[in-house]
């Protein structure tokens, strides 16, 4: 039996609304217009850009109306407040003289970070029409409330997760839209990161086989000298063995120098050099300024630095390492270092052990776009969710 169709407006906004009736109901947008006023919903950080990646300029009070002057491909708004111009996340807004949340602007294409399954539907409840590869651009026709798109795709029209997917499609990624210290996380799960480079390559594979058998997502940022290294001693890519056991990898610069004293450019080569190509990284001693996040502009990567710290580097030891993160509260981010004690199969049982004993789940191994099935390969960009 065909989904019933139900469409409504909101003449006010001029956009207009499809609910699909089958395995779920959810909302489609399909066209927006932009506000002329929105009122902030939270105290709300006005930035110089349209993500967290840039910076604050000042704080608009909750309850404030401000005029929208335009919006980004990300959703966020650009307002004027107290002789300031910037840009508000479209979250934390409402749309004055309506109840509803301000929505997003519907791009015109989006580009494929991994192998897609193109459904009837917007959700995994429905049947997988084909698999459109890594790296395609797609046409946008609507999108539902969920966040899932609707495509076309080789003379076929379905839906596809917005989690596999960027608006950007050039060569360049766009920065994706995620809190500085947890990332695109936005689980109650916790991550386990390690930055640097391992000590050997068997004590790398022995570790990313461990967390891949064990259902464990970590996040991996190793230099780009740490991954030449590997290349030229064993002919091998540290980057792509972990992500084909389902793990992420993000950047972490060529050299791991401290990029404040850099030139945005300088500091944009050190990012865009020999290390991972992706679209989140993490500057080295998490140390950050006005040139470093417009390096990170530059590069087209949102900053994810963390926010628990185990400082192994300074312990060197196993069980405190073991003890500093197994104290992660739900969505941390938790910073250790590929050279020390944290990273190693034990380790990572008696962490993930002690934080279940604690009811806080560590996040999982990739399985797909979908989530099901075995533990598959990550794609090189992020999803603006991880799916933990």
């Amino acid at each position: 039996m065909a989904a019933a169709l139900v469409i409504s407006s909101a003449p006010a906004l001029a956009t207009g609304t499809v609910q699909v009736q089958g395995a779920a109901s959810t909302s489609v947008m399909v066209a927006t217009a932009l506000p002329a006023k929105v009122k902030t919903t939270a105290n709300l950080n006005m930035r110089t850009g349209p993500s967290t990646a840039y910076r604050i300029l000042l704080t608009i009070p909750q309850g404030t109306t401000v005029t929208v002057t335009a919006q980004a491909s990300t959703g966020w708004y650009k307002v004027s407040y107290a002789g300031h111009t910037g840009w508000v996340s479209n979250r934390y807004v409402s749309i004055v003289g309506s109840s509803a949340p301000a929505p997003s602007t519907l791009p015109a294409t989006v580009r494929t970070t991994a192998n897609l399954n193109l459904r009837t539907g917007p959700s995994t409840a429905y049947a997988i029409l084909l698999t459109i590869p890594q790296g395609t651009t797609v046409k946008v026709l609507a999108r539902a409330s969920n966040g899932w798109y609707k495509v076309s795709y080789a003379g076929r029209t379905g839906w596809v997760s917005n989690a596999y997917v960027t608006t950007s499609t050039g060569t360049s990624t766009q920065a994706p839209s995620a809190p500085q210290s947890t990332g695109p996380n936005r689980t109650s799960r916790v991550v386990l990161t390690f930055d640097d480079c391992p000590r050997t390559l068997s004590s790398f594979n022995a570790t990313i086989k461990y967390a891949a058998d064990h259902n464990m997502g970590l996040v991996i940022a190793p230099t780009g000298n740490c991954l030449s290294s590997f290349r030229s001693r064993y002919g091998v890519d540290l980057a792509a063995l972990a992500r084909a056991k389902g793990q992420w990898v993000i950047n972490h610069s060529i050299s791991h120098p401290d990029l404040r004293p850099l030139s945005c450019a300088a500091a944009a080569a050190q990012l865009g050099g020999s290390g991972v190509h992706t679209n989140f990284g993490r500057p080295p001693y998490g140390a950050i300024d006005a040139s470093v996040r417009c390096a990170y502009d530059k590069v087209g990567m949102a900053i994810w630095t963390w926010s628990r710290d185990t400082r192994d580097w300074s312990t060197k030891s196993k069980s405190i390492t073991v003890a500093r993160a197994s104290a992660a509260m739900p969505r941390d981010t938790v910073l250790m270092h590929m050279q020390w004690q944290g990273f190693a199969p034990d380790s990572l049982r008696q962490i993930k052990a002690n934080l279940a004993n604690r009811g806080v789940n560590v996040c999982r191994a990739y399985h797909g776009s979908d989530g099901v099935g075995a533990v598959a390969r990550t794609p090189i960009l992020l999803p603006s969710s991880l799916p933990c």
